[in-house]
């Protein structure tokens, strides 16, 4: 694992090596164990080294037979020695071991169409001196992070943001559609950043900088399309063979692994094949909550895993003290960013840094198994919106929108409110719905009309719209699921997991993402998936004879944190600090009295507004810690 930088400059001019320099050191934690760089005239390329494959003989930057094709790498590469016996028979000579050596080969090989071949996470860039071109490349899913932007005639790009920060007349100038559509999801949606001009590439793609021009091609997409010959029990055998495939071919290291384990479904599966296959004891790592949040605790059902399985157990207590985290995160996410699940995953990642260098994940067992409430939501308001609007405002939606918060902030009451909402609106519009914080009419009450005017924000209901529609996805279960994966995933949840655990150098591999897996799961039909109110119908019928049934039928907390009663709570009053109408005056596009509004409802319990709050936090942390942004 590691993290990769580089610059084109205009023929005719060098590239400054103190530079390249600079952008590796800021990307220091995704690769404390070596550094590299390689130039060649008006180009330059490098990295940081976290060494897993090949620890004393892989070092980057690595190149072909001739000195003529250079790579710098960020991932794993899981079928790597497949592949390079492949290679080898065609006859490239390798010099090394590592899992990186296949790339460049591949290239030769193949050109661009070797990506194909590859099974694994990765964001890698290759040279070509010949014909003077660089190729990006992001694996399928969008594990691993590339971003890239163009200022002085120059090209850059690296794993995160901060590397192109490092690299003088970077141009800070603030997107404000980056800005609306973060408040709409709690995080920007890709190929957009926070800053004008900047992008990252987009999963599955591979972009070509040649003579000054960029080229972005698409070189995966995934159709779910459920495919109706094998009945339930065929498709429950394909997914387990697949699944027991993908943990092992994720175990491939020379460093030792362990895994989260929350108790869940998903994690739980990941260590019981970890245990199968491995003859050491696994190390295994959970969070819990005590006090009031405690409802929030999952230890119970992660030692009953971490008994069965004879694992080597940690734990951790995740307390209500986060204020002085909150700048770490803005620093750690380079841009605005408020799911409230980086608190738990920033703490275990430091935890488990202590005993282990890489960490198998259960992320992505819910986007591909169907394990979130609201994808039954979408699914039940089709029924539920043929109900007479008489009998369901007398019966359900005059009580229940009238009805104050839970006062601990317990989920379910703010589930059911954004139901009922959103249950007569197409599905794509009713899925934006669901997932937004601010809808577009909250913002017009938050944001000065200035900036909203200057801002072209790309709405949550079109890029629903983009993986709902018929020719992708054949049912609307279906086309959530494939929403989340393009959107969802790799906006929130991978971008997460790989900052929080690389900020303590820590590699996380996510099985259930392995895409042989992923384009299995895409030919399932839907009702083998879920069906009634059973969610992850499939995989808990496939885990069946691997997991005891109170962690295959037990009730789903999900990995987040109590934070509605912490903001009642302990945090008020850093909350009321962060947001208080000098701080909202500095930024100058917020209205602080539509704040105040806000604050006042969710400390009286009128409502649950924690995700608004936590995203209007997040961005003021943000703007301390970037005051050099412009607007």
């Amino acid at each position: 694992m590691c993290g990769i930088v580089g610059i084109i400059e205009p023929p005719g001019r060098l590239v400054d090596l103190s530079a390249l320099e600079a952008m590796n050191e800021a990307i220091l934690h995704r690769g404390p164990d070596d550094r590299g760089i390689f130039r060649d005239r008006e180009a330059g390329i490098g990295m940081r080294r976290l060494s897993i494959i090949d620890v004393q003989g892989g070092r980057q930057p690595i190149h072909n037979e001739d000195h003529t094709v250079w790579t710098v790498f960020n991932g794993e590469i899981y079928n790597y020695r497949e592949l390079r016996q492949d290679l080898e028979r065609k006859g490239h000579r390798f010099e090394t071991h590592s899992d990186t050596e296949t790339l460049v080969h591949l290239y030769e090989e193949y050109g661009v169409r070797g990506i194909e071949y590859l099974r694994g996470m990765y964001a890698f860039a290759i040279w070509n001196s010949k014909e003077r071109s660089l190729l990006l490349v992001r694996d399928r899913i969008g594990i691993k992070p590339l971003y890239y932007t163009r200022f002085d005639g120059r090209f850059v790009f690296g794993s995160e943001l901060k590397a192109l920060f490092r690299v003088k007349g970077f141009p800070f100038r603030l997107n404000p559609s980056a800005i609306q559509e973060y408040l709409s999801l709690l995080y920007i949606p890709g190929p957009n950043t926070v800053f004008e001009g900047v992008q990252e590439v987009p999963p599955g793609h591979y972009l070509v900088y040649m003579n000054g021009k960029v080229s972005l091609q698409r070189y995966w997409e995934v159709r779910y399309h459920g495919e109706e010959q094998l009945d339930s029990r065929e498709w429950e055998h394909l997914f387990l063979s697949q699944f027991r495939d993908s943990v092992k071919s994720h175990l491939v290291s020379e460093v030792r692994l362990g895994a989260f384990l929350s108790g869940g479904i998903d994690s739980s599966a990941i260590v019981g094949v970890m245990a199968q296959e491995s003859n050491l004891p696994v190390e295994t790592f959970s969070v819990g909550y005590e006090g009031a949040g405690s409802f929030q605790d999952e230890r119970h059902y992660a030692r009953i895993v971490a008994k069965q399985f004879g694992t080597h157990h940690h734990e951790l207590i995740v307390n209500t003290d986060v204020k002085d985290l909150l700048p770490k995160l803005a620093r750690c996410f380079d841009q605005p960013f408020a799911d409230s699940s980086a608190i738990p995953n920033y703490y275990i990642s430091q935890l488990t840094k202590q005993y282990v260098t890489v960490v198998l994940s259960g992320l992505g067992g819910d986007e591909i198994g169907a394990g979130y409430e609201r994808y039954m939501g979408m699914v039940f308001a089709e029924s539920y919106r043929k109900l007479p609007k008489v009998l369901r405002r007398h019966l359900f939606e005059k009580w229940v929108l009238r009805a104050s918060d839970d006062k601990a902030g317990r989920p379910w009451l703010n589930r059911i409110k954004r139901f009922i909402a959103a249950a007569d609106l197409a599905p794509p519009t009713r899925y934006a719905a669901m997932q937004s914080s601010f809808s577009m009419m909250e913002q017009e009450r938050l944001l000065t009309k200035a900036f909203r005017g200057s801002s072209q924000a790309t709405t949550p209901e079109s890029l629903m719209a983009r993986a709902m529609g018929p020719e992708v996805a054949d049912s609307i279960l279906n086309g959530v699921l494939l929403a989340d994966l393009y959107y969802y995933l790799p906006g929130d949840l991978l971008t997460l997991t790989d900052r929080v655990s690389m900020q303590h150098s820590l590699e996380v591999r996510v099985p259930f993402l392995d895409h042989p897996l992923v384009e299995l799961m895409a030919r399932v039909p839907a009702q083998y998936k879920a069906s009634g109110w059973t969610k992850k119908r499939l995989l808990k019928r496939a885990f069946g004879s691997l997991l005891p049934r109170e962690i295959l039928y037990r009730k789903k907390m999900g990995f987040s944190v109590p934070l509605a009663l912490w903001l009642r709570t302990d945090l008020s009053s850093a909350m009321k600090d962060i947001l208080s109408p000098w701080e909202l005056k500095r930024i100058s596009y917020l209205n602080s009295s539509e704040v105040e509004s806000i604050m006042a409802a969710h400390l009286s319990g009128e409502a649950n507004y924690e995700n608004k709050l936590w995203a209007l936090i997040n961005l003021v942390c943000w703007h301390r810690e970037f005051p050099q942004v412009s607007w």
